[in-house]
Formats: C-alpha cells, sequence, structure tokens
C-alpha cells in the first residue's frame, strides 16, 4: 500500500496543483492553452519520436494496431445503434465519437507515464497508434461531413502526415527500421539532439498532469443523460476491450508482461477531448459533452488506482 501511494500522491498532488492554479487565476485559460501548444507540438513529439526510434520494432505490433482500429469501429457502430434506438439518451451526432474515442494523448500518456514509468510508454502507444488511425479517417472526417456537409480525403491526409504528433511516430518508426538511431548516436550532434529531446520529453508528464487537474470544471449538468453514457460507455469499452485483448492474444502471442495493464490502462481513459471542439452551433451540447468527459475523467482516475492495485 505504501508503494502504491508513492506512485499516486505525486500524480494527485501535480493534479491538485493545477486545480489550484485555475481557481486562484495564477494561469489564465488562455496561457493555459498556450501551454497545450508547446506539449502538442514540442513537448509530446520528443517522447513519441524517442519512444518509437528506441523501441524493438515487430512484424506482428501490425495485427495489434489492426485489431485497435477494428476495436474503435466495433465501438463505434454501437453508437450508431444506441442512437438510433435509444434517441431520447444518446440522440447526438457525437455519441458514436463519445464511445470510440480515447483521450489518448493528454491523458493517456500523462498518467501511464507517471504511474508505470516513461520507459514503458512505448507499449502503451503502440496501443493508441490504432485509435489515432481511426479518429483521423473515420471519426472526425465522418464529424466534418455531418457539420458541413463537405469532406475532402486529400486535405485530411495532408493534415494527418504534418501533424506534430503523427509526424513524431512516423519520423521515429522510420529511424528505428532504417538502423539510423545508432548512427546518428555516433555523432556528437546526434547525441546533442537526442539528448535535447530527453530533456523536453521529461516536461511532458507533469505538465499534462497540471493541464488535467486545471481542466477539471465542475458544473451541474443532466445527470438523467450523463450517467447512463458514462455507464455504458464504460461497460461497452470494457467488454468490447477484453473481447480484442483475447484475440491481440491468440493472434499475436507473448508480448510484453505488461502489455495486459497497458491495454487496461487504454481501455480507462476517458472520451476524446475534441468532441465539445468539434460541436458547432449547440452551445447546450457542446456543455453536456464538455462536462460528461469531465466526470468520466474522475471515473478513470478511479479505475488506474484499482489498476494498480490488482
Amino acid at each position: 500500500m505504501v508503494a502504491l501511494l508513492e506512485k499516486i500522491l505525486p500524480v494527485l498532488i501535480i493534479i491538485l496543483i493545477g486545480w489550484i492554479l485555475r481557481k486562484t487565476k495564477i494561469i489564465s485559460a488562455a496561457s493555459m492553452n498556450e501551454l497545450k501548444n508547446i506539449i502538442v507540438h514540442v513537448a509530446l513529439p520528443c517522447i513519441l519520436f524517442l519512444s518509437f526510434s528506441r523501441m524493438e520494432l515487430e512484424s506482428k505490433y501490425v495485427i495489434v494496431v489492426v485489431l485497435v482500429f477494428a476495436m474503435c469501429g466495433v465501438l463505434y457502430i454501437t453508437g450508431v445503434f444506441f442512437r438510433r434506438q435509444m434517441p431520447k439518451v444518446f440522440g447526438s451526432i457525437f455519441t458514436p465519437w463519445f464511445m470510440a474515442g480515447f483521450e489518448f494523448g493528454m491523458i493517456g500518456v500523462g498518467l501511464f507515464g507517471a504511474l508505470w514509468g516513461t520507459e514503458k510508454l512505448p507499449l502503451f502507444i503502440l496501443i493508441g497508434l490504432g485509435h489515432e488511425f481511426f479518429a483521423w479517417f473515420v471519426c472526425i472526417p465522418y464529424i466534418q461531413f455531418k457539420n458541413s456537409g463537405t469532406f475532402n480525403i486529400l486535405d485530411t491526409l495532408k493534415k494527418f502526415l504534418t501533424t506534430p504528433v503523427i509526424l513524431a511516430i512516423l519520423s521515429g518508426i522510420f529511424v528505428n527500421a532504417t538502423g539510423l538511431y545508432p548512427v546518428f548516436k555516433s555523432f556528437f550532434w546526434g547525441r546533442a539532439a537526442f539528448n535535447t529531446m530527453t530533456l523536453l520529453s521529461n516536461i511532458t508528464v507533469p505538465l499534462i498532469l497540471m493541464i488535467i487537474g486545471y481542466s477539471l470544471v465542475f458544473e451541474p449538468g443532466n445527470y438523467g443523460i450523463t450517467i447512463p453514457h458514462i455507464t455504458g460507455r464504460f461497460t461497452l469499452v470494457l467488454c468490447i476491450g477484453s473481447i480484442t485483448l483475447l484475440l491481440i492474444q491468440l493472434l499475436v502471442g507473448k508480448l510484453d508482461p505488461l502489455f495486459n495493464i497497458a491495454f487496461y490502462a487504454y481501455l480507462l481513459l476517458p472520451p476524446s477531448y475534441l468532441i465539445p471542439v468539434l460541436v458547432k452551433n449547440n452551445e447546450k451540447e457542446r456543455n453536456f459533452f464538455s462536462q460528461t468527459v469531465v466526470y468520466y475523467t474522475i471515473v478513470s482516475f478511479a479505475g488506474y488506482i484499482i489498476l494498480m492495485l490488482i
């Protein structure tokens, strides 16, 4: 229990610091958004590049990515079913994305890195890669089409390939697969570049945790709809996710001993924080998803504590 508290308390304290920063208005919301930009465009790409450039790449990992992509597809289709069969509760066009989306970058990396160590992040990031493909090429295009009536696949592909996070992952895989990592490390400028990225990646986890705390704004909501959304998604994700994990074990074979923990850590993540951002011209719906995601985040924290106890 003491060892558990030694890991959890620092995480909770840093999250509390973020919450205090908002309550005391030491940092404005605009400044926090700029801090998010630093994480998304600089710190997080550094940690992703280093993770993928160092990890041992195996062809069987492709199966993991494909199965996670398929899992997201099943969750999305189930969300469509809920929307059509229970429109009074799940009537939003964002319900499928609520069911299938995971806040992998801004919460997953921070929590997993803090609790299980940044050296194990490549394992966690591998699981989230299938979700990123699904988000970019299924969920976001569908929502854009529903909002505007138009969709450009080339524009989406361009944005995908130029997004710092995706660019960092693909670059890391390229450097790893081509054997360039040890070549770069043999030169002083290469070592300097990797050391710089290591220093920048070290700030990622604490900054993400502070942002999580800053974002925890609790307001009264429609609990008659919020509770079914949270319980429905939580149950659905754990059931379909457990089946997916079983398929991975059968098809892929032996993986890292921490893989099962990493997979459930991924399943426990809250829905994507992008949902409220993507809601257009409907303030009531935007507020609903904002609050529902916040409450789900608390459920995720509780799930992570239980996962660590296991």
